[in-house]
């Protein structure tokens, strides 16, 4: 277990995500996400600098190898939660989310073991985020800057619940495939079993998708 708050724990864990959606973690991303001042992320920062788990360069930030550790922890045990909760336990994807934000930081090594071994040793999370060693990262495509074609979903970049209500309610599901229709300035027509419907921009920015053979 991390001797560090959870606050600076969930800091090194959105780092992270960050770095596996979008190539960078930047400093405005972080105030965007937690909803906080600059202020606040600087201090939060300087400290998790200080311990030696991230490097800054301007208003980007890496983790360390120390921090990619303490990282892939607390993403392995979400994930796993998350999968545990849904596949066993029989919860939806939002509260799921909700609840696996509790247990990332308390499950020992031991038990995230068990679970993974309980859950089928998974390659993803529901919402398509790989299982840290399990599936190789590849990058995908956002649905927002897609060109007339078929694809299948591949993650929801970001699990916010207004974004995954809206996915589920389209039946942007990660493995489903989605024809895109049309495209114009990141707003898309899409066709998802026989159904059809437009995403805004804002919408189709967070679901990622790869291309079918």
């Amino acid at each position: 277990m991390s001797e560090l708050s959870e606050p600076l724990e969930n800091y090194i864990k959105e780092i992270y995500e960050l770095e596996e959606t979008k190539g960078i973690a930047k400093v405005v991303d972080l105030i965007e996400i937690f909803s906080v001042s600059p202020g606040t992320i600087s201090k939060a920062l300087d400290r998790l600098e200080s311990l030696g788990f991230i490097d800054r360069k301007s208003r980007r930030i890496k983790l360390t190898e120390d921090g990619k550790k303490l990282a892939v922890r607390l993403i392995r045990a979400h994930r796993l939660s998350e999968k545990l909760l849904t596949d066993i336990i029989g919860l939806d994807w939002i509260r799921a989310h909700e609840l696996a934000h509790r247990l990332e930081h308390i499950w020992p090594e031991d038990v995230l073991d068990k679970i993974d071994q309980v859950v089928g040793y998974p390659n993803t999370c529901p919402h398509g985020h790989p299982i840290p060693g399990r599936e190789e990262q590849v990058r995908g495509t956002l649905l927002s800057e897609a060109q007339p074609g078929t694809y299948r979903v591949k993650m929801i970049v970001r699990e916010k619940d207004w974004i995954l209500r809206s996915v589920e309610s389209l039946g942007l599901i990660p493995g489903e495939q989605v024809v895109v229709l049309e495209s114009k300035n990141g707003e898309v027509k899409i066709r998802v079993k026989e159904k059809e419907a437009r995403v805004p921009r804002a919408l189709a920015e967070q679901v990622m998708i790869l291309g079918t053979q």
